[in-house]
């Protein structure tokens, strides 16, 4: 049972995100911080940045949240919305301690009545600006509390 939640977690981060074409090394950084302050240091980015942590689970590693709505210059073009989660799974290694982070975003249907989100793939050269921007928070974070 004790490598049951782990593995599931794992099977979210990989499954469902909408930027699965991105190799996991631009998805993810080492760290040679202790596993405290970079988990600490993630959570506290992304909350910083807007999301809801639904789930921050130090002992397995795992940081979740829920959508967050994204605003853009260009929605006025568009009836649409989009939002974004992120989910984060922290882990110590021999190299550091390393941050994989998975996207998934959404935009509304305008046709449907009430909520109705559908997945959006992103091009690879969008979405590594995406990771780049939340690691750099990330980053930030980390080197303020060292």
């Amino acid at each position: 049972m004790r490598y049951i939640a782990p593995a599931l977690l794992l099977l979210i981060v990989v499954g469902c995100s909408t930027t699965q074409s991105i190799p996991i090394e631009d998805r993810s950084r080492t760290y040679d911080v202790s596993y405290d302050v970079a988990f600490d240091a993630v959570v506290l980015a992304l909350a910083e940045q807007g999301y809801a942590v639904e789930e921050a689970n130090k002992e397995q590693g795992g940081i979740n949240t829920d959508f967050l709505l994204q605003e853009s210059f260009l929605s006025w073009l568009s009836s649409s919305a989009s939002r974004m989660k992120v989910t984060s799974l922290v882990r110590d290694t021999e190299a550091g301690v390393r941050v994989m982070l998975t996207i998934a975003l959404q935009d509304s249907d305008p046709e449907a009545t009430g909520p109705n989100y559908s997945s959006r793939n992103l091009r690879a050269s969008q979405a590594r600006r995406v990771y780049d921007s939340l690691f750099a928070h990330i980053e930030a974070v980390m080197w303020s509390d060292n």
